[in-house]
């Protein structure tokens, strides 16, 4: 355990706190025996793909909050293994762990590659724009600078947005350096 804690030395705070708090909820697998843990992991990496497990397969192991921690660290994990956090398991646990990510390799890397596409699936489909005086407010009434209400639609998400002309002017560089470099991609 020692060397567990000198490894993190060189992350944040904040990554150390999330590392211990992902730690703690993967210990959780020790208290289950060695078949039902198998059966457990491969029932998490089913649900990477398809839907959540059902909290009814540990209700003697463990409490719903402890049952739902374990499930999000251990889903995370199969995602993006850190072997460092298996040491704190037993070696007979370890090796279940290890079992089941080596069995289900392809389903797991299928899921890291949709998560991965997902992130830059999103397409503007609609920009919609207005510009207004702002009366509310002394400050931005009195100097006559006028506002822009730009929402983006992202396919099922809208963003919306209220900008000043500098700041629409920097938006607008930013979006034309942007086509600009997508189309030298292309080329």
């Amino acid at each position: 355990m020692v060397a567990h804690s000198l490894s993190l030395s060189r992350f944040s705070k904040s990554a150390k706190m999330e590392v211990a708090r992902n730690s703690t909820s993967l210990s959780l697998l020790s208290k289950l025996p060695v078949e039902r843990a198998e059966k457990y992991l491969d029932t998490i990496a089913s649900s990477l793909c398809a839907g959540q497990p059902s909290s009814q397969q540990c209700p003697l192991v463990w409490s719903l909050t402890e049952f739902w921690q374990s499930n999000n660290a251990w889903g995370d994990f199969l995602l993006d293994p850190d072997k460092r956090l298996l040491d704190i398991l037993p070696a007979t646990h370890r090796a279940v762990v290890h079992k089941v990510t080596e069995s289900r390799r392809e389903d797991i890397t299928r899921q890291r590659l949709h998560k991965t596409d997902a992130i830059g699936a999103r397409v503007l489909t609609d920009v919609d724009w207005s510009v207004k005086l702002v009366l509310g407010s002394d400050t931005v009434a009195s100097l006559g600078l006028p506002l822009a209400n730009l929402n983006l639609s992202l396919g099922d998400h809208t963003v919306c947005m209220e900008l000043s002309i500098a700041e629409v002017e920097l938006l607008m560089a930013s979006l034309e350096a942007a086509h600009k470099a997508v189309t030298q991609f292309r080329l």
